[in-house]
């Protein structure tokens, strides 16, 4: 194989997907049973401490990080095997199971919560999420709002999405790699209960429920393209996975919501979820809608699938002189 040698494969295959999350997204994965784990980023992907891995939205199946990288994280095969590799920091000795750490004899005092330090310029976040379609006037907004920005890593660009309280001071956020070598993980001393969101621009009485930030962005941008109201007479809301406690602490920012728009992914996890949410609400004076997408997994598939059939309709400037030359 160009670019690596049968070495460097042999090499790479000896970390399994569990000694992976260890070392690489610790915060991004949670316990699913006894020896079980469920990714936070991929809800359709289960593990367990032997490395065993099935992905549910490709019924894809294996045991090494390599395999990980290739088939769910879309990495090249030459660019996957550097990558643990580097991660392995050269020759490894063979394989041993990886234990979780015994828990300490004393808690740990909590990280202290601090935003990772802007890049100078926020081209690479911008050309990611623009490939994934979402639109110029959101992106602006969230800028302006500094909910928004571009981080960077060992040279590696990081989307960052801010969470904030109440009163819009940041208290969290998370990382959406930009780069080939993609991942997602929450800002070390983040809580749950500081979402990303943004909010209208007046007294609204309706929220929209996404799990991660890029598909609350892709719902405002769906209602753009769409011409489905005003965009911004809405709130929108990422729970930053499918768990609730940032949709209770929302409620408390903005009493006066009424209606909940449920826009979580149509795979097992987020109907699962959605109907958690729907029972936990039940007797609270809010109305509550189940809307999950249309097409795909999640409100972001939805939005590619539209802006591309868009796009197939739309008369482009060479049309225009073409006809007008006839």
């Amino acid at each position: 194989m160009p670019g690596v040698t049968e070495q460097e494969i042999a090499q790479a295959k000896q970390m399994n997907l569990y000694q992976y999350m260890q070392l690489c997204e610790p915060d991004n994965f949670k316990p699913e049973g006894p020896g079980q784990f469920r990714h936070k980023g991929h809800s359709s992907l289960t593990f367990a401490e032997d490395g065993s891995w099935t992905y549910f939205k490709t019924k894809a199946t294996g045991r090494t990080a390599l395999n990980y990288l290739i088939a769910v994280e879309d990495v090249s095969f030459v660019e996957a095997v550097r990558e643990i590799n580097r991660i392995q920091g050269g020759v490894r000795p063979p394989f041993q199971p990886v234990k979780a750490p015994s828990p300490p004899a004393e808690k740990k005092p909590a990280k202290e919560f601090k935003l990772p330090r802007p890049d100078k310029n926020n081209y690479a976040a911008t050309a990611y999420l623009r490939k994934r379609c979402i639109h110029p006037n959101v992106l602006t907004i969230c800028k302006q709002k500094k909910i928004l920005y571009q981080t960077s890593f060992k040279d590696h660009p990081n989307c960052v999405f801010v969470g904030r309280d109440g009163n819009g001071e940041p208290k969290g956020g998370s990382l959406r790699g930009c780069s080939q070598i993609q991942f997602r993980r929450d800002i070390p001393g983040s809580k749950k209960i500081y979402p990303f969101y943004i909010e209208a621009v007046a007294d609204a009485d309706t929220v929209e429920v996404y799990e991660a930030p890029i598909d609350a962005i892709s719902g405002a941008s769906l209602k753009i393209m769409q011409h489905t109201g005003n965009w911004r007479g809405v709130h929108y809301l990422a729970l930053g996975g499918t768990d609730y406690a940032a949709l209770d602490a929302f409620l408390t920012y903005y009493p006066n919501i009424t209606h909940i728009v449920l826009c979580l992914d149509n795979d097992e996890a987020g109907r699962t979820r959605t109907q958690d949410i729907i029972k936990h609400l039940d007797g609270s004076d809010k109305t509550v809608e189940d809307r999950p997408p249309t097409i795909g997994k999640d409100y972001n598939d939805t939005l590619v699938q539209v802006t591309q059939e868009y796009q197939k309709h739309c008369i482009s400037l060479d049309d225009i002189l073409e006809e007008e030359t006839r």
